[in-house]
């Protein structure tokens, strides 16, 4: 039986960086988010997935007006 998944320490980052912010009224950005978290915009896609998977009651990802939106709980 697979070992349960987690988050790891970038996925807790990003995690961190959507709370910091107000994705509803802006635009996510995923390249933004790897110029600061200091990472490749690939591995800020698979934290979203991840995160998504993982703590799908406390983030919301969704498409309006032409970009991405982020809300946190």
């Amino acid at each position: 039986m697979p070992a349960e998944e987690a988050l790891d320490e970038v996925d807790e980052r990003v995690l961190d960086h959507m709370k910091k912010y107000d994705f509803v009224k802006y635009a996510w950005s995923s390249e933004e988010a790897a110029a600061e978290l200091g990472v490749e915009v690939d591995r800020i896609y698979q934290s979203i997935s991840k995160i998504q998977k993982l703590k799908k009651r406390e983030v919301y990802v969704y498409y309006k007006d032409g970009a991405v939106h982020i809300q946190t709980d």
